[in-house]
């Protein structure tokens, strides 16, 4: 199974447009989303890129956070406010923002997770600690980098194909 890995939305609507051009080509649909969606909209935006299925979390900067979480559900999807434990394909996955830049290297140092995903810093990161896999998809709204990035996860490979627009 593959999935798309993304954080760091913050409203960009040109990313969403283009997300869904690539969805079309590629027919990926599960997302999962480190956090910063910023807006509840966004939400919809995901789901009109040809979105099925999304895994999150709350950032730093997402404000209305009751209505996304009620966004999330009326969709079936899965959203939690610091930390999302989710398993796909028998792998066991980790996502939280990183706003405290700590947390997503002590949860791979673990071991507990296979996958940890973690936002925040707007860079691509990509390394094992231990047998766990930690990954930072980059900023999807490319505002710091000038690169809107996100990474392509096939689950039980843990193969990384890196995106950018």
């Amino acid at each position: 199974m593959k999935v798309i890995v993304m954080s760091d939305t913050h409203d960009n609507k040109l990313f969403f447009e283009k997300l869904g051009e690539w969805i079309k080509l590629n027919g990926i649909t599960t997302v999962i989303h480190a956090g910063d969606h910023i807006a509840p909209f966004t939400v919809d935006w995901t789901e009109k890129a040809g979105v099925k299925m999304m895994y999150g979390v709350l950032g730093n900067n997402d404000g209305e956070y009751r209505l996304l979480h009620r966004k999330y559900e009326e969709k079936g999807w899965s959203l939690k406010d610091y930390l999302n434990i989710v398993e796909l394909e028998g792998v066991k996955i980790a996502i939280t923002h990183g706003t405290d830049l700590d947390m997503p290297f002590l949860l791979a140092e673990t071991g507990r997770y296979d996958i940890v995903i973690y936002g925040h810093t707007h860079k691509m990161h990509e390394e094992y600690i231990g047998k766990t896999l930690l990954l930072n998809p980059g900023e999807a709204c490319g505002y710091l980098t000038g690169h809107m990035s996100f990474m392509i996860l096939d689950v039980k490979s843990r193969d990384i194909e890196k995106v950018i627009f």
